[in-house]
């Protein structure tokens, strides 16, 4: 199961000198996590860390009092709170980094996405419909500065077999997506149901009959008066 919880952050903090990173670092910070739940009830997912381009340059130009191999220990410590993902290399709209991506996860691990103090995200099927409820908490002063951190980009999205029928993020198609930042608390909810075929069936064929019965009915009146 993903561990992108204050574990994961723990372990981020105590790699190298990550905690001298995180002090000299402002809006450089990238974390993606991208959700497909499929329609059999399995999970493909991708958690994207990564550092923006002008950052490095910055750091490659010794203007900084650290290295790129604090910078690479921090990711690979947060990339850890997804076991038994396919690893590759990330570089897209500014920012470097590293991807975890798995694949066929079942829906039941993510009945309880993180469980601790931090937050969590669980995502259930019941009959037709699917439901999120999340809740993320990152006002984490007391593991990040929050304040060299306010322009971090976090991204939780996740896409659903379903239509969206309730959501309190951005909805794009399917996709329900919830950015977030440091120094705030957030919660998320989105509901998506799916389509009932049976259902419309059932009111296509009583709609037919409805249709056939009054063209019957007029047919029959016409008769009954030409017939006098």
């Amino acid at each position: 199961m993903l561990a992108l919880t204050k574990r994961a952050t723990r372990r981020a903090l105590a790699a190298g000198a990550a905690v001298g990173v995180l002090i000299a670092t402002s809006g450089c910070l990238r974390l993606d996590l991208e959700l497909e739940v499929r329609p059999d009830d399995s999970v493909d997912g991708t958690f994207t860390a990564a550092w923006s381009e002008e950052f490095l340059d910055e750091v490659r130009s010794g203007d900084d009092a650290i290295d790129q191999s604090e910078l690479d220990a921090f990711l690979e410590a947060l990339l850890e709170g997804v076991p038994d993902a396919d690893r590759s290399a990330y570089h897209a709209e500014g920012y470097i980094g590293q991807s975890a991506s798995f694949t066929g996860r079942p829906l039941a691990e993510f009945a309880d996405l993180g469980g601790d103090e931090w937050g969590y995200l669980r995502i259930t099927h019941e009959d037709r419909r699917y439901l999120l409820d999340g809740y993320w908490d990152l006002r984490i002063d007391e593991f990040l500065d929050i304040e060299n951190l306010e322009d971090a980009e976090i991204v939780i999205s996740v896409n659903f077999p379903a239509a969206v029928t309730d959501h309190n993020g951005e909805l794009d198609g399917r996709t329900v997506t919830w950015t977030m930042s440091p120094g705030e608390d957030y919660e998320l909810r989105a509901e998506a149901e799916q389509y009932n075929g049976r259902a419309w069936l059932a009111v296509g064929a009583g709609s037919l009959v409805v249709v056939l019965a009054l063209l019957w009915l007029w047919q029959w009146s016409r008769l009954r008066k030409y017939s006098l």
